[in-house]
């Protein structure tokens, strides 16, 4: 398991579990977790694959996880809408175009 996806990724990603888990199967991924990754070999992927564990451990656990760790809708999409290419208009495409041709004569 690689660093950036212990601490970039949700609880759930880590722990390899869907949101919809539940406190049975959570547990058994947790535990799953710890047995390929103990903290006598691997220290900082045991770090994060506990703290996952302890932000969606039961039901309480989760509720909190969403309300204050996990980004909202909006968040997500100006995100998306950041880091997605853009398209030029047509009058920019227009330009460019006209451009690059003045360009070769």
């Amino acid at each position: 398991m690689v660093e950036t996806r212990l601490t970039t990724f949700s609880p759930f990603v880590v722990l390899g579990v869907s949101p919809d888990a539940d406190d049975q199967t959570i547990r058994r991924a947790y535990l799953a977790q710890v047995r390929a990754f103990p903290p006598e070999r691997a220290p900082a992927e045991f770090q994060a694959i506990r703290r996952a564990y302890e932000q969606i451990r039961d039901p309480r656990a989760r509720i909190e996880y969403a309300l204050f760790h996990c980004p909202s809708r909006e968040e997500v999409e100006r995100l998306v809408w950041r880091l997605s290419p853009r398209r030029p208009s047509l009058a920019q495409f227009h330009k460019l175009l006209l451009e690059c041709l003045d360009g070769e004569r």
